[in-house]
């Protein structure tokens, strides 16, 4: 998946892009764009490393290709969704061993379960993103 960015700001060893352009999308839905968007923050603006091995130190107005292939992107969809589902079934099933036919505390644990799956897995990608390429280009 591509996205084209323009460097905003440069900080120190990071860079401030924001992305102009839509997604090329993956190749299951043709860029038409899916639910990835809603986790992106409302400012539009992404925080990456600006040095990269193949790219010049980055200036201000410059522009950036972002590529992140098709396995890192289904890794990270699959943290994001699969791990607090997990979380959801399993804290349901646990209440319902421990408290047979009390549907409250199925709910509840049910709840549990989910904020612990959430919050794991969005520690675990904050703490090991997606790896992605950035590659010079024209700006948008």
């Amino acid at each position: 998946m591509k996205a084209v960015a323009r460097v905003r700001d440069v900080q120190g060893d990071r860079a401030v892009l924001s992305c102009e352009t839509a997604t090329a999308g993956c190749s299951s839905c043709g860029g038409r764009g899916c639910a990835l968007r809603w986790l992106a923050p409302r400012s539009g603006r992404l925080e990456v490393p600006a040095q990269s091995p193949g790219v010049p130190g980055l200036e201000p107005g410059d522009g950036v290709c972002i590529e992140v292939s098709e396995g890192e992107l289904l890794r990270a969809a699959a943290l994001a969704y699969l791990v607090p589902l997990g979380g959801l079934l399993a804290g349901a099933l646990a209440a319902r061993a421990a408290f047979p036919g009390i549907e409250p505390a199925a709910l509840a644990m049910a709840g549990v379960g989910l904020a612990a799956g959430w919050a794991w897995s969005r520690a675990r990608l904050l703490s090991h993103p997606p790896r992605y390429r950035l590659t010079p280009g024209p700006p948008p």
